[in-house]
């Protein structure tokens, strides 16, 4: 994995919140572990926006939010 985006702990509670749950750290250490980091990379590094770093972090949750949903870690 490079350096341009790293997914973190951070990263995973902000989507969960953002979906209206709560979760325990213990939960949220195995979400983190559970996800695919290099698509998560990819996507964010695809975006393209005038600020990329808003950018990049938008992609960047949707595809966690995705892999979230679509593998039921909730």
């Amino acid at each position: 994995m490079s350096n341009a985006w790293e997914t973190t702990e951070d990263d995973v509670l902000n989507v969960v919140h953002n979906m209206g749950k709560k979760i325990s750290g213990d939960k949220c250490h195995e979400i983190l572990n559970a996800l695919d980091h290099f698509k998560i990379e990819c996507e964010a590094l695809q975006a393209t926006d005038p600020d990329p770093c808003d950018s990049q972090t938008d992609a960047a949750y949707q595809e966690i939010r995705r892999q979230i949903e679509e593998e039921n870690l909730l």
